[in-house]
């Protein structure tokens, strides 16, 4: 059985020598990563083809990658280059999925404003929302706490709400903010500084696996606010909150457990023909039905 705690260098290592475990694990790794980066850039729907395309992509042609440290950048050209394609980002959206029982994301936000400080909905408006500056962002978050973690600290207050009152079953939701991760709702909302900026924050996602998690499990309520859910709730009294009751619904496919971050050795020879065959096939076949899964799950419901 595959380490849950290795890195993807590492199981690409021992894929190499002929691990077909640790194959299907790193092709898991891949799959949850692509479909974290894929979801938050173009929504479930959209991100569909590129995220199909990239899987594929990487399982035919991980067998021309012999060293782990080229492993990385290969591996985001490959999606960026799809996404690219797809359209790079969308501005946003109204998306149900199978993680929102198939209900609307913004009517979800809008039946929670009552449970978050006014403070918190203008300042995620403010962040997810088109038309305000990095400096705006800063001056709204030293009077609500501080920059960058006063947001941080907004949006964990909203997915602590959605899960509370709508049952949505989110999974990362701690309850105070790290400040390694403040960069996540401006790489969400697209206000990364650069494009080098955002893509060592994509990089950055595969060795975080909850942050990876954390990002494909709230996608759809960020295109939400990037569409404008809580626009009115920035100027208007929050609004008595419903309360849903459908059962919880889980994202299918996102990785769990926290990886060894170690220098790694190149394989000091190739692997055997036959076994990198037999790995080669193992983890285009995982890939399949990694996706397959994924897909079908999102339907569900």
């Amino acid at each position: 059985m595959a380490d849950a705690k290795a890195t993807v260098q590492q199981l690409f290592t021992q894929w190499r020598g002929g691990d077909g475990e640790a194959g299907q694990a790193m092709a898991q790794r891949f799959t949850d990563w692509y479909y974290a980066i894929s979801s938050v850039r173009l929504g479930d729907q959209q991100g569909r083809a590129p995220l199909q395309q990239a899987c594929a992509s990487f399982a035919q042609g991980i067998v021309t990658v012999t060293r782990p440290t080229d492993l990385m950048d290969w591996a985001h050209e490959i999606v960026q280059r799809e996404v690219d394609g797809a359209g790079s980002r969308i501005p946003g959206g109204d998306f149900s999925n199978a993680l929102t029982g198939h209900r609307s994301p913004t009517e979800l936000l809008e039946s929670v404003r009552s449970a978050l400080q006014p403070a918190q909905i203008v300042l995620l408006h403010a962040t997810y929302a088109p038309g305000t500056t990095i400096d705006d962002l800063i001056t709204l978050s030293e009077d609500n706490g501080g920059w960058p973690l006063a947001v941080l600290d907004a949006r964990y207050a909203l997915k602590r709400a959605l899960r509370d009152r709508c049952r949505i079953n989110f999974t990362v939701v701690p309850d105070e903010p790290v400040l390694d991760r403040a960069p996540l709702p401006l790489y969400e909302a697209g206000r990364m500084a650069s494009a080098n900026e955002e893509t060592a924050f994509e990089k950055w996602l595969i060795t975080e696996l909850d942050l990876c998690r954390d990002v494909a499990e709230f996608a759809t309520f960020g295109h939400a606010l990037r569409a404008g859910a809580f626009e009115a709730a920035a100027i208007a009294p929050p609004a008595a909150s419903a309360d849903p009751s459908p059962p919880p619904l889980t994202m299918p496919g996102l990785p769990g457990g926290e990886p060894v971050v170690d220098e790694y050795e190149e394989p000091r020879s190739g692997p055997p023909a036959l076994a990198i065959g037999l790995a080669v096939g193992g983890v285009l076949l995982a890939l399949v039905a990694i996706v397959v899964v994924l897909f079908f799950f999102l339907d569900a419901g």
